[in-house]
């Protein structure tokens, strides 16, 4: 029993005094491979993770030897390090003291306080973002252990653009047969059945024409002077007053239907539409024809 004891404590005693040299062991392990990833790390230009790493290997946990090249390593990087001074300025001039900068599409800082940052050497997408601002971006290319440099931007205050009023539709299933649906639609159709009507008149005009003109192939010059009463200068007379007549009818049909078919495209146009609240004035549409030709009035609140 008492030998069971000891033979115990002496295993214990024994894993006790080894736990420090396993320790070592580790540390140098983990030494080594720090000084080995900074100087990768460096080599490609990522110097603020090399950093960390020259850190990690500089520590007096390190091997001596170890510990002294990679603190000459972190003091060079640190001279190699770039750093930037970044600041943001309001649309007035002002200084602004806070925003979100990204480098790269990483967060970077929060605060423009005035301080040098460290960042990598080589081309970089900086983003500031501030609440109530337009986003800026700017792309800057940074050269080894150049130190200091300056990047302003200006936040400008966003600009709401005013909401453009839309014209309100057609409510949703509304009949067919409405005041302006049906005003438009008789205009438009009388409108083409006087155009129809003049262009038949004036075919009948042309006609009438033709046959004045065969009459008076066959008379002499003053047949119809000397002799007004005989048939064939009746049948003439006839034919040039009915040429006349159909000639003034066709132009009169044209120029009204016309104006009437107008009127009816203008009046679906500017007829209230329903739910229009600023359409509430009187409008009046007003075709007509004259001696002058056709005319087609327009009134009312718009």
């Amino acid at each position: 029993m008492r030998r069971g004891l000891l033979l115990a404590f002496g295993v214990a005693c024994a894993a006790f005094a080894s736990a420090p040299a396993v320790r070592a062991a580790d540390a140098k392990v983990e030494c080594l491979a720090a000084a080995d990833q900074g100087q990768s790390l460096r080599d490609d230009g990522k110097y603020r993770k090399a950093r960390e790493a020259f850190a990690t290997c500089a520590r007096d946990a390190c091997p001596k030897v170890v510990a002294r090249s990679c603190s000459q390593w972190l003091r060079e990087t640190d001279d190699a390090t770039p750093t930037l001074v970044l600041g943001a300025k309001d649309a007035a001039g002002s200084d602004v003291a806070s925003a979100h900068v990204t480098l790269d599409g990483e967060p970077f800082t929060d605060a423009l306080d005035g301080k040098p940052l460290p960042v990598d050497p080589g081309e970089h997408v900086l983003a500031f973002t501030r609440p109530g601002c337009d986003p800026v971006e700017t792309r800057v290319v940074v050269r080894a252990a150049e130190k200091n440099r300056a990047v302003t931007v200006t936040l400008a205050v966003t600009q709401t653009a005013p909401a453009t009023p839309e014209p309100s539709p057609e409510p949703a299933g509304s009949p067919l047969l409405t005041p302006r649906n049906v005003t438009a639609g008789a205009l438009v159709v009388v409108g083409l059945a006087a155009v129809a009507g003049g262009a038949y008149f004036l075919a009948q005009s042309g006609s009438q024409s033709n046959t004045a003109s065969g009459l008076r192939t066959g008379l002499a010059s003053d047949q119809c002077t000397l002799t007004p009463g005989s048939s064939t200068c009746t049948q003439l007379k006839s034919a040039v007053d009915a040429q006349h007549t159909d000639s003034a009818l066709g132009v009169t049909l044209l120029a009204g239907g016309g104006a009437l078919f107008a009127g009816g495209i203008v009046a679906w146009l500017v007829w209230p539409k329903a739910g229009d609240a600023e359409h509430t004035g009187v409008r009046w549409i007003a075709p007509g024809v004259g001696t002058a030709g056709a005319t087609i009035a327009v009134g009312g609140a718009f």
